[in-house]
């Protein structure tokens, strides 16, 4: 009787650390439902004023064209604007070229609340006295925010796509498909960054100013080297430099593997020093 007891308690040991895994994921996404909302409403509606506003210009696009060509070309270039007649190019140079700037401070915020924030908060001690392994908690933030964070780009993608629908503006739900997705591995990288900082310092402030700074300093690395060409070498160190502009061009799949792979390698470092 006692063995079987023991095997008993022993499948139930085994089989609760997924358990609680999936309980701590589905907490944090429900509880990251409002938070979902109001960024994906935020940007949406952005995107979907950026579709309607583009039917305004439509019919002077090749007047707009030929006032840019007075324009510093390098300019031009470090802003992504190439054809203002052409929607997705539109749409790239006024929202999804920097849409990342915006985007990555959900998953920063969030993964830099995880460990930092509960600590500062005193509530760390509760979550891990559940049972609840170390590594889950780091896993089960990151695989909640990595859901949160799609949820938010298929919101601004279905405004976007459907203000075009509603406006007439050629837009393939295809190519907004590609744009609000290829959000998505960029933004988690500087989560992933916020959520290493948060287990290594310990405090919420440093774990969302330096994965802020790197966000802004490979933006302008990226930037200022598409207009200069003296700076031009220094552009592969960015992350936006495979970022690209998958509204017009299609996700390259290479970039987003392997940044979703180098998100996933700090999640790792996350885990183990925390």
């Amino acid at each position: 009787m006692s063995v079987v007891l023991n095997r008993g308690e022993k499948g139930r040991h085994t089989a609760r650390p997924g358990g609680t895994l999936f309980a701590l994921v589905s907490h944090t996404v429900r509880m990251q439902l409002r938070g979902v909302i109001i960024w994906g409403a935020a940007l949406g509606l952005y995107s979907a004023g950026m579709v309607a506003s583009f039917t305004a210009i439509e019919g002077s696009a090749d007047q707009l064209n030929q006032l840019m060509e007075a324009y510093p070309k390098g300019m031009l270039e470090a802003f992504g604007v190439t054809d203002l007649g052409d929607p997705a190019n539109y749409l790239h140079s006024q929202v999804f070229g920097l849409a990342p700037l915006a985007l990555s401070f959900f998953p920063i915020l969030a993964l830099a609340n995880a460990i930092a924030g509960a600590e500062e908060r005193g509530t760390i001690d509760v979550l891990l006295g559940n049972p609840l392994p170390r590594w889950q908690l780091v896993a089960g933030n990151f695989i909640a925010v990595s859901i949160s964070l799609l949820e938010i780009c298929a919101v601004v993608g279905l405004l976007t796509w459907g203000t075009a629908v509603l406006t007439g503006v050629e837009l393939s739900p295809r190519e907004v498909a590609d744009a609000v997705l290829n959000l998505w591995p960029t933004c988690i990288m500087f989560g992933a960054v916020a959520l290493l900082c948060s287990a290594l310092f310990h405090r919420r402030g440093l774990a969302i100013a330096v994965p802020a700074f790197l966000l802004f300093g490979m933006f302008l690395i990226d930037t200022i080297g598409r207009a200069s060409n003296d700076l031009e070498d220094w552009r592969p160190v960015s992350v936006f430099y495979y970022y690209g502009s998958a509204i017009e061009n299609g996700i390259d799949w290479t970039h987003f593997g392997s940044i979703t792979l180098i998100a996933l390698a700090l999640v790792l470092l996350a885990a183990l020093v925390f």
